[in-house]
């Protein structure tokens, strides 16, 4: 991220920042020779079952998917700069009121989870924060003068879950 478009975040008129960090904007997992090998086998499987089955729109979706994921493999995550504020959330240069999410949670299981949710309202996917080296403990003290705390969630979400065992 430039350092103007940095610069420019960060002197918003939005609101005080509390917390902010970059983060990446996808996950690029290690992948082993073995994984692609059993991913191919899997995909040309399923080509040809959608062939025998005159099903040519899933093979086409079958292809669409194996060559995101092999581009994806060969870009580099950008970083987006995340901030916490009195007003919202910044998510790169997208900001997300407080009165548009419905709460939040933190799963803190190092090393493998170290995440913040936030759960938006309505019909939107919840967004997945890495929290890196940051303190769990003072940003859910933050959060709790803005949003509520959904104590019930102790694991991640399937799908972060199934991303995470799959390397997708």
């Amino acid at each position: 991220m430039p350092e103007e478009e940095i610069k420019k975040i960060e002197d918003n008129d939005f609101a005080e920042v509390f917390f902010q960090w970059e983060i990446p904007e996808f996950t690029k997992h290690q992948r082993s020779l073995w994984w692609y090998m059993v991913v191919i086998i899997i995909g040309i499987g399923m080509i040809v079952y959608s062939i025998f089955t005159a099903n040519f729109l899933f093979a086409l979706i079958i292809i669409l998917a194996a060559f995101i994921i092999f581009l994806k493999d060969y870009t580099s995550a950008g970083k987006l700069l995340f901030q916490i504020t009195e007003d919202g959330i910044f998510l790169g240069n997208q900001f997300i009121g407080y009165d548009k999410l419905k709460n939040f949670y933190i799963i803190y299981d190092p090393p493998a989870v170290k995440k913040l949710f936030f759960r938006m309202k309505g019909l939107y996917p919840t967004i997945s924060i890495p929290l890196n080296d940051k303190n769990p403990l003072l940003i859910r003290k933050k959060l709790l003068e803005y949003l509520a705390e959904d104590i019930e969630r102790k694991h991640q979400s399937l799908d972060d879950q199934l991303e995470s065992i799959f390397k997708l």
